[in-house]
């Protein structure tokens, strides 16, 4: 799909501001080595190796902590259809300095009476397409989350002409995709303090439903 949700999207946004400023901070502090230090270190047979595994391990630190909620992650099921999910997840307040925000996503939170330290988002995919996520606002209720959330994503035009469903004894919002890019549809599901949305056929959904609480 062009877009899951424009929520999603907004901390996505802050991720990559925060790899970003990472990354640069490191190119910075490497191009102001000393002329000598950098004579000093140049590769032989026998160091060249070691230097490159070390600076390829330098750079892949991340600057941010992917398992950040782990029990919300352990909600989606770990394949579907007999295909493996990548799940990862992040806090919000894991993005407090990470030198901006995205007014959309503001809005909502205000909208909830919620703060970015309250987020927690799990995200994963496979490779047939499907894409499931997953926001937990600690303390919003879910009248209010359903609500705010599904008010947002139409204004963003991620989602349109919402109906109601059931599937997996759950009651569930969907609707095609508005990009008309994929032929799969969208699902929203809320419980509790957290909203779930899922795009892909409803036999792979009808499963992650099945699982979730």
């Amino acid at each position: 799909m062009k877009r899951i949700s424009i929520l999603l999207i907004a901390l996505l946004t802050l991720v990559v501001s925060a790899c970003g400023s990472n990354e640069a901070s490191a190119s910075a502090s490497q191009s102001d080595a000393p002329e000598s230090q950098a004579a000093s270190a140049e590769p032989t047979e026998s160091t060249a190796p070691e230097s490159s595994e070390a600076s390829g391990s330098a750079a892949a630190i991340p600057s941010f902590d992917m398992n950040g909620d782990p029990e919300l992650a352990s909600r989606i099921p770990d394949t579907v259809g007999g295909e493996p999910l990548q799940v990862q997840s992040f806090r919000g307040d894991a993005f407090m300095a990470g030198g901006g925000s995205d007014p959309a996503f503001d809005a909502f939170l205000d909208s909830v009476g919620a703060e970015l330290e309250d987020v927690s988002v799990a995200f994963g995919g496979a490779a047939s397409g499907l894409t499931v996520g997953a926001f937990r606002i600690l303390g919003a209720s879910e009248d209010d989350l359903e609500r705010e959330f599904i008010a947002a994503s139409e204004e963003a035009g991620d989602v349109s002409d919402l109906e109601e469903a059931s599937i997996a004894g759950k009651d569930i919002w969907t609707a095609t995709d508005p990009s008309a890019e994929t032929g799969m549809s969208v699902f929203l599901y809320t419980k509790d303090d957290t909203v779930y949305f899922l795009t892909g056929t409803e036999e792979q959904v009808t499963e992650i439903l099945a699982a979730l609480p």
